[in-house]
């Protein structure tokens, strides 16, 4: 099973800072990707680095930048919450919980 993660990341900092990977324990992988239409066909890709602007954000949504989430590791519904971790490539680790829903955001 795959699912997908959409959130809007935001970086209140005066230095632009980039996520350079996505990890989490409740799922074997987690991975950036975006999605690109080739020749009329929607395609995903692997990202290796996504840049967060300084005073910015950046926007994890259907049909664009978003996370894949593969294989979890328990049952999971919506309602449920799991863990994120984000690593910025200076090193520093972003953390935090995230409901499953049902239905991407609006």
């Amino acid at each position: 099973m795959t699912l997908a993660a959409y959130a809007i990341v935001r970086n209140p900092c005066t230095r632009a800072v980039a996520i350079t990977e996505v990890s989490s324990g409740d799922f074997a992988m987690a991975m950036i990707h975006e999605t690109q239409v080739q020749d009329g066909v929607s395609k995903m890709r692997h990202v290796d680095s996504l840049p967060l602007p300084a005073h910015g954000e950046v926007r994890l949504a259907p049909g664009g930048t978003h996370l894949m989430l593969m294989s979890p590791k328990r049952k999971l519904k919506a309602g449920d919450t799991v863990q994120l971790s984000l690593t910025l490539a200076d090193g520093r680790l972003i953390s935090g919980d995230f409901p499953i829903r049902s239905d991407p955001p609006k």
